[in-house]
């Protein structure tokens, strides 16, 4: 068994705040009733659901061994098993959002798929993995886009089912690989750089300035190369006439400036909108995912500032738990004509529940539901590989070797550890 590392407490506060800013867009949604954007839209819009992503990856890094990769059948099973618990968790709750006529877009089935797909990548090197993703960042948009003409759609409407896996297999791979709003042919660019991140000290305050550094050139440089796409070389104006054509009155500028493009053409590659699938978006918003857990890994080496957090810290460590009843909770309607009392009781809730459930049980519900088969997949596979190395004559020098100075964090106790460090 491997040693447990405790639990990083500014990896659990950011994956608190991207659960909050996810809740804010799907209160307040997009436009304000005059076409303006809001400003949750345009603060979180795509930001929150890209460090919920990216730190992902942080914590599939943390479970496949660390800052030094240790990655068996029994660990590769493991994480199968937990993608294929969380996919049915995501297809389950697409009724209740399809019910209710949520505009949620469920991003767990994207999520289950994302893993099973990063299965291969585990075993890389952190620089590896820097590398893929941003790779991935500047061309998977445009395979996502030459893609959507080639892969079938979807023939349901809203979010998927466990029904779409029997009655339409082709247009549900479809729609996560390419249609959807989280695209995992675009959407690993997150989860690689999450995992490159999860191989690095974390401890070490000079790996988070640089990360701060690093996230925030990259951000800037996003934003400031689309700005003179958009406003200097003519590319709103290409925009407006190939992807909002038909968009009037006071607030067309900005629909085109912050609406999700059709991609009916190229030219929706110009924008920088949340979910636009554009180079300048995928890499935007991976460099405030970056710079996000950075600046929160430096402010919780300070004492006041974790015990302060903390309540954010207990949300982010059940994410699974809280997403679900977020989208339950939208689905009865309850609060739905005041959006401000109703986030206020969704935060309020949340954060007041994981701290409960924090101090008096320790992981989450649904955690612990999905960690249950992830664990026993594990125990098999490896049990199965010692027996057919029994069989086979293996010696037992010959077995892999667990260094225990090694920083390395056990998949099924690392959602119960305090934060101590």
């Amino acid at each position: 068994m491997p040693l447990s590392t405790p639990r990083i407490a500014g990896v659990d506060v950011a994956r608190g705040l991207a659960l909050l800013g996810m809740f804010s867009v799907h209160v307040f949604g997009a436009f304000e009733p005059d076409d303006s954007p809001t400003v949750a839209w345009q603060l979180a819009g795509g930001r929150s659901s890209a460090t919920f992503a990216l730190v992902a990856g942080v914590g599939l890094a943390f479970t496949t061994g660390g800052r030094t990769p240790r990655v068996d059948r029994g660990s590769l099973a493991s994480v199968a098993a937990r993608a294929l618990s969380v996919g049915l968790i995501g297809l389950t709750l697409g009724y209740a959002a399809n019910a209710a006529g949520l505009e949620v877009d469920v991003i767990l089935a994207f999520y289950a798929l994302l893993f099973l797909l990063a299965l291969p990548l585990l075993a890389l090197r952190a620089r590896t993995l820097a590398c893929i993703a941003l790779g991935l960042g500047v061309v998977a948009p445009f395979l996502v886009h030459l893609l959507q003409g080639a892969l079938p759609e979807p023939a349901f409407d809203g979010d998927p089912t466990l029904q779409d896996v029997v009655t339409d297999p082709a247009g549900l791979l479809g729609d996560l690989l390419v249609h959807g709003d989280y695209p995992v042919l675009a959407w690993t660019a997150y989860l690689c750089a999450g995992l490159a991140i999860g191989r690095l000290d974390l401890f070490d305050r000079r790996t988070a300035t640089r990360l701060l550094t690093a996230g925030l050139a990259l951000a800037a440089s996003s934003w400031l190369v689309c700005s003179l796409w958009l406003f200097r070389w003519g590319g709103l104006e290409r925009l407006q006439e190939n992807e909002f054509y038909d968009t009037t009155g006071p607030h067309a500028r900005d629909e085109a400036l912050w609406d999700t493009p059709d991609g009916e053409t190229w030219w929706s590659m110009l924008s920088r909108a949340p979910h636009a699938t554009s180079p300048f978006d995928v890499l935007h918003t991976l460099g405030s995912a970056t710079a996000l857990l950075a600046a929160v890994l430096l402010l919780t080496r300070i004492t006041v500032v974790r015990r302060a957090l903390l309540p954010l810290a207990a949300a982010g460590s059940m994410p699974l738990t809280l997403y679900t009843a977020h989208v339950l909770f939208l689905a009865t309607g309850a609060l739905n004509g005041s959006p401000d009392l109703q986030y206020a009781v969704l935060v309020a809730g949340s954060l007041l529940f994981a701290v409960v459930w924090r101090l008096t049980r320790g992981r989450g519900p649904l955690e612990a539901l999905v960690a249950k088969p992830a664990r026993e997949a594990r125990t098999w596979v490896r049990g199965r590989g010692r027996e057919t190395g029994r069989e086979q004559g293996t010696p037992a020098a010959a077995r892999p070797v667990v260094h225990r100075s090694a920083p390395t964090e056990s998949a099924d106790r690392t959602e119960s550890q305090d934060q101590h460090r």
